[in-house]
């Protein structure tokens, strides 16, 4: 078997180095290098021949056991043994290229890498077809021959590795400092964002349910902004849009786990601070919005261990390689295979990803020992899906044991485009939804008793928002839709500066831009050029201008929008724009709070004004998808 198991590897290899490898690289280094610089780029591309070759030796050893019983068993005689080895061989080597192109999709697109990996399919059905299967295992297995000098190569691929700048970066212990007195008087920051916390269901907003009494006790010393947005409906560019005080068509984040080009990595406010003598930390469980995913990680002094569950640990873990875009899949993958096998673990039920009151135990341990002042962004993931809480909020809101565990969620989930049909489904999501709000409420509710009680609050600079909303109407279920449902991009925002005692409502519309530059004013620091957000408090404050939304994880950050939506937001109006169709929704929220009802029919001049608002702002960066009218 061993010597069969090494004719198969070599096949594979030669197969790998000869023909997948320059195919590799014509999709994937040249886009990369927007991302890494050129050595790093192609150690990306070495690390993942290198991991290629290692999967195509585990294929090579479950074929050579294959083969090896059926010729104890007699199953077939020695050249047909020698045809299928070489047609499963290459189909094994089909197979790992087309998942290790699907990384691609993360920072490309998934329509693009979709299309070359179906044209590479296609490809080989096709040359199975024409050629025929025997002479294709022959041809493959002839490939030994040269095997000797092609496998020379491998030793080379570590040594690109390696040059690449490939490193670990390890999450941060957090160790207590002493105190020092020459330290700076300026206030601390702490920067809260809940994941999928849409102002929709809060009671702070007018909810029916009462969700978020804390947030409300929040408010009464707070500046509140009622009408506050996110520039995306999905986490990772979301998260860019608040590190950086940039839209997405600029700092050029499309996709889930995308990444800040290598260009602009310190166009961040955790790097500004940094430089202006904070401790700048952050405690994020989502590895969608890590600042590593994202390409950022130094501009963080401390990056403290997430507390989350150790069923996710994989995807986490994997975040600490640095230079490392093949992994951000592992997250992924770890996510399906619980969906399909975790659900059959007791255990797994019975834990959430993350408990809120863990992320912000975490947050007063390191507030407790940081150097002062420090930066703390603590981005939790509750209350995403599975809205899963413990025993003190489940059943709040909703009796029963539905969607009330992991295994519940994961097997009866629906898909995010729903039937009428499923609506009363999505009505009991809701409520779960509600529930894990409730939850996470209530731990903000102990975290800011915490800080009362150790005189946090009077020097310290606190800012409550989200990434983006949860939707539960008009056919879709979740977030991330290409849409830009009105639910799904409003969220909240409170601002209580250090010591402050009187609440302030403001009802002018904004979005995640603002919050870097808020921070900077506040603490008296200038806003570099390349911030496109304002200041949401001071002394001036611009003109009113609209709330902007995208959507455009279906076009590569590489060139050319393909297409993809802009919403705008002013007053009760939410419009929605599709590039390069022209196509606009407008919803008037204020009679339709739910958004389900298409009236721009009603409202001709508002839908006019508020596209002519997104094309004026984001014109030059669309290259010419701004098509100037649209259709009804």
């Amino acid at each position: 078997m061993v010597s069969r198991w090494w004719l198969l590897f070599r096949s594979l290899a030669v197969l790998t180095i000869l023909v997948l490898t320059p195919l590799m690289a014509l999709q994937e280094l040249l886009p990369w290098s927007y991302f890494l610089s050129t050595m790093g780029a192609v150690a990306e591309l070495a690390l993942e021949i290198s991991i290629f070759l290692l999967l195509e030796a585990v294929g090579a050893a479950v074929l050579a056991a294959i083969l090896t019983a059926g010729r104890v068993f007699r199953l077939w005689a020695a050249g047909a043994e020698a045809n299928c080895a070489g047609v499963l061989g290459l189909l094994i080597a089909a197979v790992c290229l087309l998942v290790f192109l699907s990384p691609l999709d993360t920072i490309a697109g998934p329509v693009a890498s979709a299309a070359v990996q179906a044209a590479l399919l296609l490809a080989l059905i096709v040359v199975f077809t024409l050629v025929g299967w025997r002479r294709v295992g022959g041809f493959f297995n002839r490939l030994n021959q040269s095997a000797q000098i092609v496998l020379a190569i491998c030793p080379l691929l570590l040594v690109a590795v390696i040059a690449g700048g490939f490193g670990w970066r390890s999450f941060n212990a957090i160790a207590p400092v002493s105190p020092d007195p020459n330290l700076s008087t300026a206030p601390n920051v702490v920067l809260i964002s809940f994941d999928a916390l849409t102002a929709q269901d809060m009671s702070l907003y007018g909810y029916g349910l009462p969700t978020t009494p804390q947030f409300q006790r929040l408010a009464r010393r707070s500046y509140n902004f009622v009408n506050f947005f996110s520039t995306s409906d999905f986490t990772t560019p979301a998260a860019a849009s608040l590190l950086t005080g940039q839209y997405p068509l600029e700092h050029r984040v499309f996709q889930l786990y995308g990444h800040i080009p290598r260009g602009a990595r310190t166009h961040n406010i955790a790097w500004i601070l940094r430089h202006h003598g904070y401790t700048t930390a952050a405690i994020v469980t989502n590895p969608g919005a890590h600042p590593m995913t994202l390409r950022i990680g130094d501009s963080f002094s401390a990056l403290p261990w997430p507390p989350i569950s150790p069923w996710f640990f994989p995807g986490t873990l994997l975040l600490q390689l640095s230079n490392g875009i093949a992994f951000n899949t592992a997250n992924g993958l770890a996510l399906y295979a619980l969906k399909d096998f975790g659900c059959l673990f007791d255990r797994f039920n019975r834990m959430r990803w993350v408990r809120p009151e863990a992320v912000f135990s975490a947050a007063r341990d390191f507030m407790r020992a940081a150097r002062r002042p420090y930066f703390l962004w603590i981005h939790l993931y509750p209350p995403h899906a599975p809205y899963v809480t413990d025993a003190r909020f489940r059943g709040r809101f909703l009796a029963g044991s539905e969607f009330s565990s992991q295994a519940y969620y994961l097997w009866r989930m629906p898909a995010p485009s729903y039937p009428a049909a499923a609506q009363r489904e999505i009505n009991c999501l809701r409520l779960r939804y509600d529930e894990s709000i409730a939850e996470c409420d209530r731990a903000l509710g102990d975290f800011l008793d915490w800080m009362g009680a150790n005189g946090q609050s009077a020097h310290t600079l606190l800012i409550i928002t989200s990434d983006h909303g949860e939707n539960f109407s008009a056919g879709w279920f979740g977030h991330a839709s290409p849409d830009l449902h009105y639910s799904e991009t409003h969220i909240p925002l409170l601002i209580s500066l250090p010591g402050q005692d009187r609440a302030y409502t403001i009802g002018d519309a904004e979005d995640l831009t603002d919050v870097a530059p808020t921070i900077l004013a506040v603490l008296g620091i200038q806003k570099p050029s390349w911030m496109e957000g304002h200041s949401l408090i001071g002394p001036i404050r611009p003109a009113p201008q609209p709330a902007f939304s995208m959507y455009l994880a279906r076009s590569s950050p590489f060139g050319r929008l393909d297409s993809g939506a802009i919403a705008a937001d002013a007053g009760s109006y939410h419009v929605v724009w599709y590039f390069p169709s022209g196509f606009v929704a407008l919803f008037d929220v204020a009679q339709d709070p739910e958004a389900l009802h298409n009236a721009v029919a009603l409202h001709p001049e508002a839908a006019t004004a508020l596209v002519a608002d997104i094309e004026k702002r984001f014109g030059n960066a669309l290259q010419g998808n701004a098509a100037g009218v649209y259709r009804r």
